[in-house]
């Protein structure tokens, strides 16, 4: 199936990546993506026609239980209506980027999302940043873009060395899944296993000095049959990888930075206490940090040596996390699932979707604690701080 000025690194730190990815079993993307990857990309829904605009929804007529329950209210963005968003991160409440199929990009500035495409017709997977003037897309190990920020309406995408490149096509070179920035100059890619020239299999990529622009240096080889589909970090020396071993098998490493001469970091692989593959990442802080995953699974990083184990309230897959604080955090996933963290424990949330359209929900991100978006198959949702009557709305 299926990015204010530069922030300090202690400002736009916490703001969590977004694993777009899966189990092979998830909604077929139906863009030119397809193939070996196609369950992990975000697609159109239902028979593939995007010939619909969206527009806004009423919350009293698209909710079968009344206009108080439901917190997360569908937003127009002017994208056909089947096109699937995989990714979402912003700067801050008036500078929001979603990604998604086809070459899809839209940003929000405030008050309205405008579509600033990029020419490809591959799937694009993640978008992060470390401020509004420098936003980063990936799709596969050869396309990868990076802009300076929307500017007059629009915004330019230029695309950045490629990890590898092959004759075949970019689909030929592996997908990317997910990235990350520690801060300006310092960024993070990964996905599917690859075999480098130097003979060796890798998953995930960082910048380094190039000749005449970005080259990429190799962070770890993680095994022959791994993803790694989330990214996040407390900071450079302060990094957390999750995705799968094979297709049915979770993993977590963590590294407490590269060394100076620009080698490999050391990774350790902390027990996840699952066999479900893991999705998503984001934190707090180096001591709360939470992965999300298939069948329902919720984990909870505290410090020690394993992840622990939390009381889920669905067995769906679950595909995005973001963090506002330790007692406010969102995940999402399949089949419009929204749960939320009190600080004590995960309740479901409510949006104004009929139960007969419940979409897929691939992404989670926000500005602040009243200002939270999610992104998936068609649809933008946003949830803007809890309402009077509500229920699950985080209160």
């Amino acid at each position: 199936m299926a990015l204010v000025g530069l922030l300090g690194l202690g400002a736009f730190i916490a703001n969590c990546a977004e694993a777009d990815s899966s189990d092979d079993e998830a909604s077929p993307s139906v863009d030119a993506s397809a193939g070996e990857e196609a369950g992990h990309d975000a697609g159109t829904v239902g028979d593939g026609s995007a010939a619909a605009v969206d527009a806004e929804v009423d919350p009293c007529e698209a909710s079968e239980d009344g206009c108080a329950d439901p917190v997360w209210i569908p937003v127009a963005t002017g994208q056909p209506s089947g096109l699937g968003l995989s990714s979402v991160w912003g700067s801050g409440p008036n500078d929001v980027w979603a990604v998604g199929a086809t070459g899809s990009v839209i940003h929000w500035d405030g008050t309205t999302w405008t579509s600033t495409s990029i020419e490809t017709n591959y799937s694009l997977q993640s978008v992060y940043g470390t401020g509004p003037n420098d936003i980063w897309v990936v799709s596969t190990a050869s396309l990868i873009y990076r802009s300076t920020g929307f500017s007059n309406g629009t915004a330019t995408f230029v695309r950045e060395t490629p990890v590898f490149e092959n004759a075949l096509g970019p689909a030929t070179v592996g997908p990317l899944f997910a990235v990350w920035a520690a801060g300006p100059g310092d960024v993070w890619i990964s996905g599917r296993h690859r075999m480098s020239k130097a003979g060796q299999l890798e998953t995930s990529w960082r910048t380094r000095p190039g000749d005449g622009g970005v080259a990429w240096a190799p962070l770890n080889g993680f095994g022959d049959n791994n993803a790694v589909y989330g990214i996040w970090g407390a900071g450079a020396n302060d990094v957390w990888m999750v995705g799968s071993k094979g297709t049915t098998t979770s993993f977590a490493s963590h590294t407490s930075g590269a060394p100076a001469d620009g080698g490999m970091p050391t990774w350790t692989e902390v027990d996840t206490a699952t066999f479900a593959v893991l999705n998503s990442i984001c934190g707090t802080g180096p001591n709360d940090v939470w992965a999300v995953g298939n069948s329902g699974t919720i984990r909870h990083y505290t410090g020690g040596a394993t992840w622990e184990i939390v009381d889920s309230p669905t067995s769906q897959n679950l595909r995005g996390v973001w963090a506002a604080a330790i007692d406010d955090v969102w995940a999402v996933g399949e089949n419009g699932t929204i749960l939320h963290y009190d600080g004590a424990e995960w309740k479901p949330s409510k949006a104004a979707m009929p139960k007969s359209d419940q979409r897929h929900l691939y992404a989670v991100w926000g500005s602040g604690p009243a200002d939270v978006w999610a992104v998936g198959d068609g649809v933008v949702l946003r949830y803007s701080g809890p309402q009077p009557g509500t229920q699950g709305d985080g209160k």
